[in-house]
């Protein structure tokens, strides 16, 4: 997949609702915003029960995916930025499939690594949100990234 097809796919999955007057913290249950990448929806959960479990481990030996922090959204394989309203983002997915982060999970579906600005990584994200974190965005990314190869190959 050329990374101007990666960056078509991501960019559907980037839209951020912005804080609605009065909602809250979007990290208040029940609702937090959810992320569509074609048929599927993705958001991020603290519930103990999980589609998905993400290690976020800088100094893993070998993570499966490492991912450098950029300050330049224009350079970015992936962008999480607060600000566009997109309150209805997964009305139409088929399924909804959640991500918890947990750094001790002994058996995470996948361990990412995190470069610092200046490093290398195999992709490069920018996260300049109020509400979420680098780790945040990178879970994301990953978790679709990870769908996105698993469908290619099925093809």
């Amino acid at each position: 997949m050329t990374r101007l097809h990666f960056i078509a796919l991501l960019a559907l999955a980037a839209a951020i609702p912005a804080a609605a007057a009065g909602a809250g913290s979007y990290f208040a249950k029940p609702d937090r915003p959810c992320f569509s990448a074609g048929p599927t929806g993705y958001r991020l959960t603290d519930a103990a029960k999980a589609d998905f479990v993400i290690r976020v481990d800088s100094a893993s030996a070998k993570p499966d995916l490492v991912l450098q922090t950029v300050d330049d959204p224009s350079i970015a394989d992936f962008v999480l930025a607060d600000g566009t309203e997109n309150p209805d983002s997964c009305d139409s997915v088929g399924v909804i499939r959640t991500i918890r982060i947990d750094p001790l999970a002994a058996d995470p579906d996948l361990t990412i690594a995190l470069a610092p600005r200046g490093g290398h990584g195999a992709f490069k994200i920018y996260a300049h949100s109020a509400e979420f974190s680098a780790q945040d965005a990178a879970a994301l990314f990953a978790v679709m990234w990870s769908a996105t190869r698993k469908w290619a190959a099925a093809r």
